[in-house]
């Protein structure tokens, strides 16, 4: 109970510095390039991209970056690994430590207004970075759900990104040891399963938590150990 109870306590920590992070622009953000907002014209070519989701997700990993920095008692500090060269090779876009000693790596994800994005991360990065990196450090994953909406504001009469929400869960709640879903995604040119990113859905979410004495480091390694034994079975 222990274990789960520090992440809970890191949950809403990091939704209350999110929701503060926005509330400073009103939850409206502007998207423009020199002088010129990208989002003026109806038909612009990058609302509809994946541009806007990256587009957040930078803009707030560098505000959490400063906020937790240089905030006056900051419980927890966001970083980014400078090991990783691209978040495309890691299953998390930054990480901080929860004391003594666990390592919590946060996956932020952009949701579009009535677009549902259920992916976490491509499987085969999941269990490097839970499994096979340091195992002797006790991690958790935290997947950080933005929502978001374009609208014209009524404060200056430009089109903007509108944050609506956030809301967040650990991968560690989610009891996947006797079945899961994933997308198809493949990189490789023989079809590799562990490429495709696992998908966790609201439904997922409510009919799967596990009991928060279950919750452990552990228990995540041996979830994803036969995540990988299932895909295992696929291509043999």
């Amino acid at each position: 109970m222990e274990y789960y109870a520090r992440l809970t306590d890191f949950k809403t920590k990091i939704l209350s510095y999110v929701e503060t992070i926005f509330k400073c622009y009103g939850n409206e953000l502007l998207l423009r390039l020199e002088d010129y907002n990208l989002l003026e014209h109806p038909n612009n070519c990058v609302q509809s991209s994946t541009a806007i989701g990256y587009a957040i997700k930078e803009f707030l990993v560098s505000k959490l970056e400063t906020f937790t920095q240089n905030h006056v008692a900051p419980e927890y500090k966001i970083c980014r690994d400078s090991s990783v060269q691209s978040t495309t090779n890691a299953s998390y876009d930054c990480f901080s430590w929860l004391e003594p000693s666990l390592f919590a790596m946060i996956n932020l994800k952009m949701n579009k207004a009535r677009c549902a994005n259920n992916a976490v991360a491509a499987i085969h990065r999941l269990y490097e970075d839970f499994v096979v990196k340091s195992p002797e450090t006790p991690k958790c994953l935290m997947v950080l759900k933005i929502f978001y909406d374009f609208a014209l504001s009524t404060r200056d009469r430009q089109r903007k990104i509108f944050v609506t929400n956030a809301s967040a869960y650990f991968l560690d709640e989610i009891d996947l040891r006797e079945n899961h879903r994933q997308d198809q995604r493949n990189w490789s040119a023989n079809f590799n399963p562990n490429s495709g990113r696992l998908q966790i859905s609201e439904k997922m979410l409510r009919e799967n938590r596990l009991p928060p004495e279950e919750i452990s480091y552990q228990n995540t390694c041996e979830t994803l150990r036969a995540i990988v034994e299932r895909n295992a079975k696929k291509v043999r």
